[in-house]
């Protein structure tokens, strides 16, 4: 719950309005629920008048309760993270006191609030180059990668970034051991504003709406030039991959189960990951005396050499016959948008792998390690994880170490 701040008396204005919405619904929303009430009622008749057994309304009836469930825990989830973003950081404190800014915690992290006040100021005019940037270079890719899974004819009708800008919840300048051609910072980026998307899949009609976004974004200013601007161009890049949540409105309501709008999910994260999560970074350009390709190649700070040795007693996630199961595990390797897979050890629970894989990585980056049991018939299970990934500072030049993960009992 989020305790609204008192009104001002002085002359001032207030930066946070409250907007009073009318809850009242409106013709087309009682149309639809009125209509699947009748559909619903319809199935039922159809179903006895036919004489068909009840155990096919069994299993609509129980996925249509999970599905509701499960959205009702992902809406309470946005709409707790939008009314965090509504709010300047007071507020934030005050209700969410278990989830503080990043200056709380960091003493080298400062308050961003000025910052989140420039932003809201610029934001209606960052609707048209969010508009150019979807519509050039994440439709082009989110239809070529639901392609392969045989849903073609994927395009954008509306993008409309709305009202709500992002926000930050504090910001980081690096100041030791940088060069003295550029400027590193890093901002705790928190997106969860009321954009209104509407695309067409396979001829269907879909929105997305509640989309949410939170990760470090690093933004590096270089090279550093004697010309206004005095900085030559911009690198923006996530660390990790950030989280990313979202919510299918219209037509495509349909695909928002738990396991379909799983694809949809996975997709659109590894197109964020393939824009700007490292290596790769999305270059700005602000001086023409800069050559483009200095913004575009990617500057590792080392090389990161990691060897995936063995599992012991992992759990068994294929029982047999007679009690007694086996797994088919294999790791996932990831540093932000860079993803390494061993290969598939059938019929064990200790599996050996020996495998090796070289990562160009800042110090800045986390190593995640997962495990799955490979499954023919069904998604792969999890079998465990490295909890909140290992920092590459702590693993850069030192000596090889041995590093733990938390499996699944």
């Amino acid at each position: 719950m989020v305790v609204p701040s008192k009104p001002e008396s002085n002359n001032g204005s207030n930066p946070n309005p409250i907007v009073r919405r009318s809850s009242s619904p409106g013709v087309l929303s009682i149309l639809y629920s009125v209509s699947k009430k009748v559909g619903t009622v319809a199935i039922v008749y159809l179903l006895g008048y036919y004489n068909i057994s009840v155990a096919w309304l069994i299993g609509p009836v129980i996925l249509s309760v999970v599905r509701d469930e499960w959205k009702k825990t992902s809406d309470a989830r946005r709409a707790l993270a939008k009314a965090a973003a509504m709010s300047n950081e007071k507020e934030v404190i005050i209700a969410r006191i278990d989830e503080l800014p990043a200056w709380v915690y960091f003493p080298d992290v400062e308050r961003a609030e000025w910052v989140n006040r420039i932003v809201r100021q610029l934001w209606p005019n960052a609707n048209h180059y969010a508009r150019d940037l979807l519509r050039t270079v994440i439709e082009p890719n989110i239809r070529n990668a639901l392609a392969a899974y045989k849903l073609p004819g994927f395009k954008f009708d509306k993008m409309i970034l709305g009202t709500i800008p992002f926000r930050v919840g504090g910001v980081k300048v690096y100041d030791h051991n940088v060069s003295r051609n550029e400027i590193i910072m890093d901002l705790d980026f928190f997106y969860a504003g009321d954009c209104d998307i509407s695309f067409t899949l396979s001829g269907i009609p879909g929105g997305i709406k509640d989309f949410q976004l939170h990760g470090m974004l690093r933004v590096v200013m270089k090279p550093l030039i004697q010309t206004i601007p005095l900085v030559g161009g911009l690198q923006l890049f996530f660390l990790n991959n950030p989280t990313i949540d979202f919510n299918l409105v219209g037509a495509a309501d349909v695909l928002d189960v738990p396991g379909v709008s799983d694809i949809l999910r996975r997709i659109i994260v590894e197109q964020v990951a393939a824009l700007m999560v490292l290596p790769n970074k999305l270059p700005i350009t602000l001086s023409d005396v800069v050559p483009a390709h200095i913004l575009k190649t990617p500057e590792p700070e080392g090389v990161l050499r990691v060897h995936v040795v063995e599992a012991k007693e992992l759990m068994k996630m294929d029982i047999g016959v007679l009690g007694k199961g086996k797994s088919d595990p294999y790791a996932i390797i990831t540093v932000g948008a860079q993803q390494f897979r061993t290969q598939i050890i059938n019929n064990t629970v200790s599996p050996k792998w020996d495998y090796w894989c070289e990562v160009y990585a800042p110090r800045a980056q986390t190593v995640t390690v997962r495990l799955f049991d490979k499954d023919d018939s069904r998604k792969d299970e999890k079998l465990g994880s490295v909890g909140g990934g290992f920092p590459t500072k702590q693993l850069f030049f030192k000596t090889p170490a041995s590093l733990r993960c938390k499996t699944l009992k």
